[in-house]
Formats: structure tokens, C-alpha cells, sequence
């Protein structure tokens, strides 16, 4: 199937709906568009963010959609309704990627602010992960939440215990970068 022009400018971010009924996108001319599958008929636009939209999901049971904003914020929308449920105030930066963990309706956001947050299906914060230094681009997580796993300009990947208060449990350096090992004190 081919789609007619989604969007005036660059595209984002495409995500399927749990039913691979309906496919959303968004972009940088501030929509969230959604798109019947596999005809390609062009179903709903929302419009909210005031600045790129970075990234785009559907909550498991594809009644409501997430985007995530270079305003810094995530909107919640009511997909049948066709209307903005909720705005969370998310970052102090861009939000620049969005992922639903399993079928929970939780979902993670990362961060040109370093940081990576998981929020409940209400838009609240549940969860931060630390230790990042630079702009945060991508994750991933166990169906469970319980290993978030972060990546971004730093060329490092971070793993996360997703369930204990989002402690570092691992940092994944690029071959040959590791960090020297510490040397056990000498016992006199």
C-alpha cells in the first residue's frame, strides 16, 4: 500500500497499532496523523505540539495515542474522539523518543536533557533513569519494564533495573573504550 503525502515535511515517526489495523506518524509540521491499514485511506490529524513531533505510539489497546514533542512535552490523544486528552509536561528539553512497554499502557520518554522517564498510562511520572551526560536518542525495554536499556550521543549504551528505583546496572562501552578497571587497594 502507498500513502498520499503524510506529511508537508520530514517524518519522524511511524508506529502501528497493537491490531496492525492503523499506522500513526508525525512530523515536523507539528502532526500526528493516522492512516487505515493496508488501504492507506487517511483517517484523523491532531494538532497540538507547538514544535516538531519527535516520536508517536499507540497505547496497547489503540483507543488513545502519545506523542513526544521538541516543546518538551508528550500529548495524550483520544484517538475516536479525535481530541487531546491530557499534555505532560515532560522534559526540560526535546522529547525525542516515545516507547510503550508491553501491553501496560506505561510508557518511557528520553531527552535532549539527558534524562530518560517512565510514565504511567495518566501521563505520571514514575520512574527516572540518571547518568546520562549528552542528548538520549533511543531505548528499549523488557516486555515487563524490567530492563530499560538507554542510548545516545555519548556512543554508549546504559542498562537499567526497570523495577527498583531505575538503577544503573550496566554501561555497554564501544570495543577498545573501556574505562580502566580499578585497582583493588594493596593489603600492607
Amino acid at each position: 500500500f502507498a500513502f498520499k503525502s503524510p506529511h508537508s515535511d520530514t517524518v519522524f515517526g511511524v508506529c502501528f497499532s497493537a491490531d496492525n489495523t492503523k499506522l500513526a506518524s508525525c512530523g515536523a509540521d507539528k502532526f500526528v496523523k493516522t492512516w487505515e491499514v493496508p488501504s492507506g485511506k487517511f483517517l484523523k490529524a491532531f494538532e497540538g505540539h507547538t514544535h516538531h513531533v519527535l516520536d508517536v505510539g499507540w497505547f496497547p489497546d489503540g483507543k488513545q495515542l502519545a506523542s513526544a514533542g521538541a516543546d518538551n512535552n508528550v500529548k495524550i490523544w483520544d484517538f475516536e474522539k479525535g481530541e487531546q486528552v491530557r499534555t505532560v509536561n515532560a522534559h526540560q528539553k526535546q522529547v525525542t523518543r516515545l516507547l510503550f512497554i508491553g501491553k501496560s499502557g506505561n510508557f518511557i520518554t528520553t531527552s535532549g536533557d539527558q534524562n530518560v522517564k517512565m510514565w504511567n498510562s495518566g501521563g505520571n511520572n514514575m520512574r527516572s533513569f540518571a547518568g546520562g551526560t549528552d542528548f538520549v536518542y533511543a531505548v528499549s525495554a523488557s516486555g515487563d519494564g524490567k530492563i530499560v536499556v538507554t542510548g545516545g550521543e555519548e556512543g554508549i549504551i546504559r542498562m537499567f533495573n526497570g523495577d527498583q528505583g531505575g538503577q544503573p546496572s550496566k554501561i555497554l562501552y564501544p570495543p577498545g573504550e573501556e574505562p580502566p578497571a580499578k585497582e583493588e587497594p594493596k593489603k600492607k
